[in-house]
């Protein structure tokens, strides 16, 4: 194979929101929602919602399966419904040794004036400004 040339090339960042913080929030048009099975032993399957944000970066948040309030706040949600969720408390765990788990609400701002005439045009989502 021939050497090729990554003189000048930048690396792409994971589009994974990580709520690190309490206080951490993301909101955005959601886009797409599907369920994924670990495929790393220990790891737990879990739920990934893919939120456009208002600057147009598409975001993947990945809920654990074991979450099911969250998850089932966020399943009655539909696809471009504008969707906030936000860390807002850890909760102590329930087992010595763990981590405690993360508090997420979840919010809703009705639908996207901009996904529903994408959808009806058959185009690309342009976050408007909100």
């Amino acid at each position: 194979m021939e050497e090729q040339n990554w003189e000048g090339g930048q690396e792409v960042q994971s589009n994974w929101f990580k709520f690190v913080s309490v206080g951490d929030k993301i909101k955005g048009t959601l886009l797409n929602k599907y369920f994924a099975k670990a495929t790393i032993e220990g790891y737990q399957d879990q739920w990934v919602y893919e939120l456009q944000t208002a600057d147009g970066e598409i975001w993947n948040v990945s809920v654990a399966s074991t979450k099911t309030g969250t998850i089932q706040r966020l399943n009655r949600c539909k696809l471009g419904e504008i969707v906030g969720i936000i860390f807002d408390k850890e909760i102590p765990a329930s087992s010595k040794g763990k981590q405690p788990a993360k508090g997420l609400s979840v919010y809703t701002f009705g639908m996207d004036p901009a996904y529903q005439i994408a959808e009806e045009m058959g185009g690309e989502v342009v976050p408007l400004n909100d």
